[in-house]
């Protein structure tokens, strides 16, 4: 009886275990199959986070588009420049700007036949300053663009003093108005007939100086400036219908002359103020 009782109990416990342990199991089971959580309070989070490089990356291309289209349109619709604070050095071409290109605001020191050699020797009658040396000009008024266009009655003299003379101009009225702009202009050309018959004034020659004239610029506070591009034909030369005597320009081509330098000032002092 005893041993049936036993074996009765030894049956019931193991019932039991097992009962339990199945239902241990399937809890178990249940947790497994549960999808876990997101940690992201956003399913569209790491989407978002992944696509804002991007984003930020066009925004700042089209803002630097927008600043070149902006540059460029500041430059091309600059307003001419100003001649009250100008000074003109040269020689005849420079009096045809000084009698025909109607900027009258500027003061010019220039003369017929002037050259690198003579320039800071001698008086030259400025209008509403009277008879002065270039020293005593540069000495009394300050300005803030300085034109210098010399070149063509040089031309003969041996190549590398002319270059020589030209660089301490430059230097001396850099020392002697330390404040101005300082814009070499490019000798204009010759027509054919004169280049053609001419063994020393003649294009190619102009053409040598101009290229080494232009070298003084550093696009700073000395800029070249060549205008040979309004009165050249298709071959380079000065066109023979804008000339009369080969050389210098009719007077009505003076005033586009003029015009064009207020308008190539403004660019260049508009460019240097961009850098």
């Amino acid at each position: 009886m005893k041993k049936t009782n036993f074996i009765t109990l030894l049956i019931l416990g193991i019932t039991v275990v097992l009962v339990v342990a199945l239902a241990s199991w399937r809890s178990i089971e249940k947790d497994i199959d549960k999808p876990m959580e997101s940690t992201y309070e956003n399913s569209n989070d790491l989407e978002t986070n992944s696509t804002t490089p991007t984003s930020s990356i066009q925004e700042d291309i089209s803002s630097n588009e927008t600043g070149t289209e902006m540059e460029n349109s500041n430059i091309s619709n600059i307003q001419p420049a100003s001649m009250s604070d100008a000074l003109f050095i040269g020689d005849s071409r420079t009096v045809g700007i000084m009698e025909y290109a109607g900027l009258t605001e500027a003061n010019y020191f220039c003369d017929v036949g002037m050259n690198v050699f003579k320039i800071k020797k001698e008086c030259v009658s400025v209008p509403a300053v009277g008879k002065v040396t270039l020293d005593e000009l540069l000495s009394n008024k300050k300005y803030g663009k300085i034109y210098v266009m010399l070149g063509i009655n040089e031309i003969g003299y041996p190549f590398q003093s002319v270059i020589d003379k030209y660089s301490d101009l430059i230097e001396y009225i850099e020392v002697k108005q330390p404040d101005a702009t300082i814009f070499i202009q490019a000798n204009l050309h010759v027509s054919k007939k004169r280049s053609d018959s001419d063994s020393s004034v003649n294009n190619k020659a102009i053409n040598k100086l101009n290229l080494e004239l232009s070298k003084f610029a550093n696009n700073k506070n000395i800029f070249s400036m060549d205008a040979n591009c309004l009165f050249d034909d298709k071959d380079g030369n000065l066109s023979a219908d804008k000339t009369s005597d080969n050389v210098h320009l009719y007077a009505k081509y003076y005033v586009e002359w003029g015009e064009w330098i207020c308008k190539e000032t403004a660019k260049n002092l508009r460019r240097t103020a961009l850098d």
